[in-house]
Order: structure tokens, then sequence, then C-alpha cells
């Protein structure tokens, strides 16, 4: 499944797709009962498809709790499809076609996507009922016009991590703001030949993006019912701006993290090349899987706080959906029910390495749980400081051309200024999502 703190996927939807959607939807049960899904008996088979980060290691899992429901809840079947990395393909594939699941574990940032082609099933027409369940931000990135079409699962946030016994040695402390950050970086490089203070990852834009909102501005917000991008406003361009000057004035990263990723600060990271960086839960585990030792000179911390005097991070995960398509939705419904149950659900989340989205279970891996180490508690104690994308249809076209990572990118290069890239990319964005 695509993951927003990876590669972003180009959205292929085409007329054809929505009208053949259309077709299938009009057959649905549109009733206020099968829209909550409790209408019916919790009986029969029902499809149910996953996809990364269900990795081989997390299948077996989710094949137990997939029998430990049909134990549970007589004369039900669950038929379980894990899906590779071009689940997003094959989801529009198959709403176009009108074979999709019962149930799909899909990326949140296609929630809205498809639910704007229709294929979901409503699951609350007042989001604000989920409010308190679930991390905030996961609600956010179910709703599309007012109504929420999924449920939150799990979900990915990024923290701090940093190189505790560099920054000891020269008495600094997790830097809580961004210039305390940029202090820390360069006093760091300057004592430690071969080291970079900091690991840029300008190749990848969900590193960077939410400081927008650190910087006290949006990417977008809604006015008179139509979406309207604000990345050229004068906080959106003074954060790009200083991401950029950590490699282009301050040198702080290697020339070639222009293209960087995640993985590839990591492995620097890793490697001892690299003293800070921004990273989610799966960077640190790629670091400590490289080089085990360095454990104990590891720190991590919730990310900096901006001038905007915050610190929110963009929230990755996945969401449970029920597409409308689906002729059993009680027992899908039902099966919903049950992987969000505590156990069920820690279960799950705790070998893939990401935070529960359901708040009594994120309450038990903050103080009990896997994230309550001292190497994890900093993405717990982020996870409340987390936004969701805008949520429109069609904000997959954004991701699909690159136009975040190309602005940053021609800054960086010294290709646009930055007034001039982030005018060219509220454009673009205007083009993706203005229209609503």
């Amino acid at each position: 499944m695509q993951r927003p703190w990876r590669s972003a996927v180009k959205v292929t939807t085409t007329a054809t797709a929505v009208a053949l959607l259309l077709t299938v939807s009009a057959c649905g049960d549109d009733t206020p009962e099968a829209a909550s899904g409790t209408a019916g008996e919790v009986t029969g088979a029902i499809d149910v498809w996953m996809g990364d980060p269900i990795g081989t290691t997390q299948q077996p899992t989710i094949v137990q709790l997939a029998k430990d429901y049909e134990a549970a809840h007589a004369g039900t079947k669950v038929n379980l499809r894990f899906l590779g990395a071009d689940a997003h393909q094959t989801y529009l594939t198959s709403i176009a076609g009108g074979t999709v699941p019962c149930v799909a574990l899909i990326g949140n940032t296609w929630s809205p996507e498809f639910a704007g082609l229709q294929a979901l099933e409503p699951i609350a027409q007042d989001p604000t009922s989920m409010k308190g369940k679930y991390t905030q931000s996961m609600i956010d990135s179910t709703v599309l016009d007012g109504v929420s079409y999924a449920v939150p699962y799990d979900t990915g946030v990024r923290a701090l991590i940093y190189r505790k016994d560099l920054l000891d040695k020269e008495g600094l402390g997790a830097p809580k703001t961004w210039d305390e950050l940029l202090t820390a970086a360069t006093t760091v490089q300057k004592a430690n030949p071969g080291v970079n203070g900091y690991g840029i990852i300008g190749g990848n834009a969900w590193y960077y993006l939410p400081m927008v909102w650190q910087w006290g501005g949006d990417i977008a917000t809604q006015e008179g019912g139509a979406w309207k991008a604000q990345v050229a406003s004068p906080e959106a361009t003074a954060a790009f701006t200083f991401y950029a000057e950590l490699l282009t004035k301050h040198n702080l990263s290697p020339k070639g993290s222009v293209t960087w990723q995640g993985a590839d600060a990591a492995k620097a990271f890793a490697l001892g090349q690299v003293a800070m960086m921004v990273g989610g839960s799966w960077d640190l585990k790629t670091i400590l899987a490289q080089n085990p030792e360095m454990e104990k000179q590891l720190g991590t911390a919730p990310l900096p706080s901006g001038p905007g005097g915050n610190n929110d991070t963009f929230a990755g995960g996945s969401n449970l959906a029920i597409f409308k398509g689906c002729e059993n939705k009680a027992t899908a419904k039902s099966f919903v029910d049950f992987m969000l149950e505590t156990d069920n659900l820690v279960s799950v989340t705790t070998k893939i390495g990401l935070l529960p989205a359901t708040t009594d279970a994120l309450e038990r891996e903050r103080t009990t749980g896997s994230f309550s180490t001292p190497l994890l508690k900093a993405y717990a104690e982020q996870a409340p400081h987390t936004r969701s994308i805008p949520p429109v249809a069609t904000w997959g076209k954004v991701e699909g051309t690159g136009a975040i990572v190309n602005a940053m990118q021609a800054i960086m290069n010294g290709q646009k200024t930055p007034e001039a890239a982030m005018q060219e990319l509220a454009g673009q964005i205007d083009a993706a999502i203005g229209k609503q």
C-alpha cells in the first residue's frame, strides 16, 4: 500500500472509471441503516484486502485475527488478500470494474480520493461523533464534505532523532525550536569533522511540508466551498526558505541530500555521518537495523517548534474502509469493530512499528506498551500534534506530480527564488484541488 511517508503515487482515475463506479454504486443500499453498517445479520463471507504496511512479518497476525473472528462469529468467513506496492492502482481498478472488497485497509491520503469516487460507505454523517475515540488528525483524514468515510487504524508520525552523545559533549539538549536546531547542528558539525549537523531530505515532501504549519501558515484553506492553496504566503515561503538554507547557506548536509529520501538519511545516520534528522519510527528502525551498537548513543524528541508556535506534523497511516459495493455490510462493520478492539489492534501495530489510531490503544502504548520505551516515547508524545492533508478528493494529483518536491529542489538548486517557486507551487495545487 502506498504510504504518505514514502514516494507519491500518480492518480490515474479516468472518466471511464468514474462512470463504471457510479453504475456500481447506484446498486447499493443508501438507507441510513446501511450507511451505519448495522443492518442485517452478522453471517456469511466478506472479502478483506490489506497491503503495506502489512508485510510478510505481520501477515500471520492478520490471518490469526481472521480465524479468531470466524470462531467468535459462527457462520462467517473472512477471505483475506494481501496487496503489494501497487495497492493504490489495484483499488482504483477494482473500483472501476465493480469488483471491490467489503473491507479494505487504505492509506489515509486515499480516503478522500476514494470517497470522491463515491466508492466508500459513509461511517459517520457527523465526524464530531468520533472525537475523543481516535487521534483527531486521523479522523480528519477520513472526511470529505463533512462526512466520514473510514475508521482510523494506525498512525505514522515523525520526531527528531539525534546523536545524544554528540550533543551532550557540547552541553546541548534536544532542540525545542528550529532556531535551536540550527545552532546545535552548526555547533556539533564544527566540533566533529566528518559529521553533518543535520540530514536534509529534499526528495520527500513529508519531511518539510509540515513546516508550513510550524511557521504559522496553511497548505490550503477552504473559501466559499472551494479550496485555495496558501503555500505562496509569507509564512510558507519562509518555512521552505529556512529548510533549503540548512543546505545552501549553512552546509549542514551533503549536497546530494537534495534528492535524499528518508532511507538515505537514515543510512547516513547509521554510518555516523549525520548528527540529527527528522524521521519516523520506521527510520529509527532502519538506523538500528544497520547499526545496533548506535542505540546507546541515540536520543529522540518531539519535533522542534517553528515561529508559528507549534510543532505540528503530518499524520500518515491507514484507515479501515467499507466499500459501497459490499453486499454484506453488517459482517463488514462487525469485522472492522473487531479489528479495532485494543488487544487486536495493538497486536498488529506493534509488529508494524506504528502507533494505533484509537485513543485507548494509543494510551496503553504510551504508558506501558512498546511506545513507552525511551527511544519511542517521543513518537507517542508527537501524535497529538499532527494534522491531515487538505481533505479534498483530488489531493493525490498534487502528490502524483511531485510539485512540492520540485518546488523545494528548485529553491535548493538555485533555479528559482523561494517566492517564485512557491507562487508556481500554489498555482499547481490550485489546478489540482481548486474546483471542488
